[in-house]
Order: C-alpha cells, then structure tokens, then sequence
C-alpha cells in the first residue's frame, strides 16, 4: 500500500472526526475539522491549495484542492448520501494535475464513513487519445468540416483534463485546443446591444466564436436545461450566427449538443 503509515493516521483522524460530527453537515466543516485533526496528530497539510492547471503546456485556469496532507495525499471531502461514478472520476482529474502519489474519496454523508483509495497510476497506464467521428445524424448540419474539427478538439480536451473543473477551465483549454489545430478563436466576455441604432450596453457572453461561424459554449453543468440552450439561441440570434455547440465536461463522458437557428 502506497503511503501505509500516513493514511493509517490520516483514516484514524477521520473517523475521528464522522463519530464527533455525524452526518449532515455542511462539507466546510468536515473539512476545518479533518484539518485541525491532522496537525494534531502532526501531519503537515494545506486546506483549499490554489493549483494551476496547464493544457498543452499552457495556463488554462486553476482549481483549489480541499485537503493535501504531508505532500503527498489528495483528500476529496464530500457530504452527499453516496458517492458516484463522478466523484470518482473528478480525484482522477485532481491526482494528474497534482501530481500526488495518492488520493482519498471521503464521504461524510453516509450513516457511515466512507474511504476511498485512488493511487496514481495515471502517467504509466495513460493511453493515446483515440478519436471515432461521432457526429449527430443531421443532414442538414451547418459546416460539417468545422463541426467534425470542432468534436474532436473538445472530445481530446475532455480525455486529457476528465471532469470536476469549473467552467472557465474548460473554456480556455478547449480555445487553446481549437489554436493547436489551426482554427481561428475569439474569446466573447461580451457583445454590444442596439435596439433601433440606439446602443444599450453590453451583454455578457463567455464564448468561443471559432472560425467567425460557429459559438461554443465549454461549460460543466450538472444537466443542460431549456434555459442553458434559449440564452445560447438569444446569443446566436444578437451576433447573426446559425450556429452553436454546448460542449457540457461536467460528467465522466463528454456531451455535445448542437443548438441551430434556422
């Protein structure tokens, strides 16, 4: 076992700390408790540590790790009443940018505490990315070129980052994918307003406009909602594009859903 000795106290600290707490706290709380234990029990760690996280060697945003005890273990704290297939594909995420020879799932939420151990075998088992066209049955979709470049470039960013990050992470690792490949991206923050020439403000956006054809919007929602796709089309409709693509990381699978003005 990588790191017996270490996660022998760090197991006995939170189990410490379930049987005080009990379940149905807010995850903060578990998370000051389970740090105040360890530097009991004299483990270094660091709580909500700022990491960079890089794509093709460039800044693409950061993430804050809750716990990182003694340099070398990850602890992922949840407060949920189990844990998903999401939970752990998002500490996966968390040991490559890391760099940490182990991660620790921790669930408070149950009746019963939960301990899951995650070593990082990532750089020695990691496969070459493989790409199979998977483009949607539609006849008619506008620039299929462009379209078939773009779902590659956004399923590659997902296999290299997985999920668990926020929006703008994954905004900014899909343009620097879509420049690797030779596309022409613009960053939207915003896009000015006129009703009859008369100019009214700027509206926020947080776009990728690729190719001056096509908008896409990276983001990580636990569900895209009716809503997601009418402010997407309001979008569409102000800049005078057809079409667009919402490209949703936040699950284990990429999904990719094509929003059209006809």
């Amino acid at each position: 076992m990588i790191h017996a000795e270490l996660t022998y106290v760090i197991r006995g600290v939170l189990f410490d700390v379930h049987n005080q707490l009990g379940p149905g706290l807010p995850e903060n709380f578990y998370e000051e408790a389970a740090e105040i234990g360890l530097r009991h029990e004299g483990v270094s760690c660091t709580r909500q540590e700022e990491w960079v996280v890089l794509y093709r060697g460039l800044k693409a945003g950061r993430f804050f790790t809750d716990l990182f005890a003694d340099r070398k273990v990850v602890l992922e704290l949840k407060a949920t009443p189990e844990l998903t297939p999401l939970h752990r594909a998002q500490i996966l995420s968390y040991l490559k940018v890391t760099g940490a020879d182990l991660g620790l799932l921790i669930n408070f939420g149950a009746g019963s505490l939960q301990v899951e151990r995650f070593p990082n075998f990532l750089t020695s088992s990691a496969e070459p990315f493989h790409w199979e066209p998977r483009l949607p049955a539609d006849e008619e979709l506008l620039y299929p070129e462009l379209v078939g470049q773009l779902y590659e470039a956004l399923h590659r960013v997902h296999w290299e980052m997985g999920p668990g990050f926020r929006h703008p992470v994954y905004r900014q690792a899909s343009g620097i994918e879509c420049r690797f490949i030779g596309l022409q991206v613009e960053y939207l923050h915003d896009y000015a307003v006129h009703y009859r020439d008369h100019y009214l403000g700027k509206r926020p956006c947080r776009l990728l406009l690729v190719e001056n054809r096509v908008l896409v919007a990276a983001v990580a929602f636990k569900e895209i909602t009716d809503a997601e796709r009418t402010r997407l089309k309001v979008h569409l409709r102000r800049l005078d594009l057809k079409l667009g693509l919402i490209a949703n990381f936040h699950d284990a699978r990429l999904h990719i859903e094509p929003i059209r003005i006809a």
